[in-house]
């Protein structure tokens, strides 16, 4: 378990977990670890097996936790269906 300083200081080494497969990280397992929030923003942190960091961003509206995606288009972002 990560006191919300030691989140903190993991949030400093933190990559984008939307960038994983840039860092050939993908197929790694990780686990969530904890939650900062600065302001509006809401960084979900993750560790993978070899032990970096990672972080999903999301931001605070009155109606909860919303996606960067959602904020900025005013609309979830569809997922691909597969065939």
């Amino acid at each position: 378990m990560y006191t919300q300083r030691q989140l903190e200081i993991c949030m400093k080494s933190a990559y984008s977990y939307e960038n994983r497969a840039g860092w050939e990280k993908e197929y790694l397992s990780v686990e969530q670890i904890g939650m900062v929030q600065r302001g509006e923003r809401v960084y979900s942190l993750y560790e993978d097996s070899e032990g970096n960091y990672w972080y999903k961003l999301f931001f605070m509206t009155d109606h909860g936790l919303i996606t960067e995606y959602e904020k900025i288009f005013g609309h979830p972002e569809k997922k691909e269906l597969s065939t």
